[in-house]
This record gives structure tokens, C-alpha cells and sequence, in this order.
């Protein structure tokens, strides 16, 4: 199938390639139809076009990227309606906002996007972890992860010197 986008001009758009949203996304329950597209070979993110809307695009990352430790809880109602039968058919992905600066980039942690790849369904859930807003700015994340894994192998590499020299006071009776 042919689409005509705003952002990638017409695009050719295999059926087996879309992904449907049966509730839509937040503030656009009529889209349904999504097909994802790479950024660029080396980048992170992924845009994900409406088929149902040429105009619409959002990009999105996975959220491990930038913060390694973000878990998702899905309810018994949301995997019964992406049908999901083994968790490693889950993926997650984030929509991202960019503004003019983009060091101010965010991303929406409170509202994720789940797909199920192996029958190509998604849905958008809401987090109820208080940690997660709508609003995480990807750059400081990636700054504050980078200090603790740095603050980590210093901690490593000091304990591992402390292991590895002989004991000072031994042989001094």
C-alpha cells in the first residue's frame, strides 16, 4: 500500500508491517494504524507514522537507552488485549519531544507504548509508578546513568585494589 506522508513524501507501506493501536494513542484514538520507521541507520530513535493520517508522526526510543532501569508493570486487561502470550513479545517503546533545543529533549515515561510484534498490536498504557512523568529530559538522564556507572567502577576498582594488597600488619607481631 501506498501512503502519502508529510514528513517522507510517499512512502510504499507493506501490510505486514503495520501495527495496529486498536485504542489509538492519547489525544488520537482515530489513528489505529502505525507503521514504524528507522531514523537513520545509527540513531537511537524510530518514527512512528500514521498510515490512517499522513500529517502524523511521533518519534520514539526505547527507554533503555537512556534509563537503564525503567520497568513497565502491564495489567492482565492490557495483555489480554495485546493478546501477549511471552514477555520477550513485548517491546516498549516512549514517544519523544523535541523542542528547538534539542538538549531539551523528553521523553514521556507515565505513558508508554507497548507492541506486541509477534501479531503486530500495541497499546499506550498509563504508569502508576510516581517516578515516571510525562516529562524526562533524555540528555540529563543519560548524564545521571553515565555518573552512576562511573561512580560504580571506581567503586569496583577500589575494592578490588583493597582485595588484592597484602595485608600491612601481617608478619608484624
Amino acid at each position: 500500500m501506498k501512503v502519502q506522508t508529510s514528513r517522507f513524501g510517499e512512502i510504499e507501506v507493506d501490510d505486514a508491517d503495520i501495527i495496529t493501536l486498536p485504542e489509538g494513542l492519547i489525544g488520537f484514538p482515530e489513528l489505529v494504524r502505525y507503521v514504524l520507521l528507522d531514523h537513520d541507520t545509527d540513531s537511537p530513535f524510530k518514527w512512528l507514522q500514521s498510515i490512517d493520517d499522513g500529517a502524523m508522526a511521533f518519534v520514539v526510543i526505547t527507554p533503555l537507552t537512556f534509563r537503564p532501569d525503567y520497568t513497565v508493570e502491564v495489567t492482565e486487561e492490557e495483555i489480554a488485549v495485546l493478546k501477549l502470550e511471552n514477555a520477550e513479545d513485548a517491546v516498549i517503546s516512549v514517544i519523544v519531544t523535541i523542542p528547538m533545543d534539542p538538549k531539551k529533549m523528553s521523553a514521556n515515561l507515565k505513558a508508554p507504548l507497548v507492541f506486541n510484534l509477534k501479531n503486530r498490536t500495541g497499546k499506550q498504557v498509563i504508569v502508576k509508578d510516581a517516578q515516571y512523568q510525562t516529562k524526562h529530559f533524555i540528555m540529563e538522564e543519560i548524564k545521571k546513568y553515565a555518573k552512576k556507572d562511573v561512580q560504580a567502577d571506581i567503586r569496583k576498582t577500589a575494592q578490588a585494589n583493597v582485595s588484592e594488597k597484602p595485608d600491612s600488619n601481617a608478619g608484624n607481631s
